[in-house]
């Protein structure tokens, strides 16, 4: 739901991420689609935290990008 945005865009920037985009769903639904980019080993249990952050409404999907390189 759009009310935990903020919430979510601030963990998400504490691990690391690159947000490339976020837009509201629908013309009538109160939910937002936010896009981010992640390191792998940041999202290990994510989906159960972001469910907590959400209070149970948050859901993820989560697809493979590509390596970038260890400094």
């Amino acid at each position: 739901p759009s009310a935990f945005v903020g919430s979510v865009m601030s963990d998400l920037s504490g691990r690391r991420a690159r947000v490339t985009g976020s837009e509201p769903v629908g013309e009538y639904d109160d939910r937002t689609v936010i896009r981010a980019e992640v390191p792998d080993t940041a999202l290990l249990r994510y989906a159960s935290e972001l469910r907590a952050l959400t209070h149970g409404t948050g859901t993820c999907v989560r697809r493979y990008l590509r390596h970038e390189p260890v400094a």
